[in-house]
Order: C-alpha cells, then structure tokens, then sequence
C-alpha cells in the first residue's frame, strides 16, 4: 500500500508534465498491480504539450505565403 502512494504520485508528476488527466492516471497509479504498467506505459507516452505546439508550427508554415 505505501508503494502505491508512490506510484499514485509519479503517475500524477508524469500526467501534469505531459498534459494528460491527472485524476485518471493518479487513480490509475494507486491500483496495486495496475500501477507498474501505467507507470511504464506513461514514461514512453508522448507529451501532448509538445505535440500541439508542434501541430500549431506546422498549420502556420503551411498557411505562410511563399516568398
């Protein structure tokens, strides 16, 4: 159970720094057994901050008139 505790709080520190729900996966991150793969799935999961800056760059290179 104290592990849990550990895990519930990493799940929460990666859900906020890749802009995920931090509720879910704090939840997610407190189930015994459950808590390991989330961790592992969530370390390699991509950061949707970055891929909206990036998809918000690409729109404007594309929109840009040629010069």
């Amino acid at each position: 159970m104290f592990m849990s505790l550990f895990t519930a709080v990493g799940s929460y520190l990666l859900a906020k720094e890749k802009g995920r729900n931090r509720l879910k996966w704090t939840i997610l991150g407190a189930i015994p057994g459950i808590n390991f793969a989330c961790l592992w799935f969530f370390v390699g999961a991509t950061n949707l901050h970055t891929e909206r800056k990036l998809d918000q760059i690409l729109i404007e290179l594309k929109n840009r008139s040629p010069q």
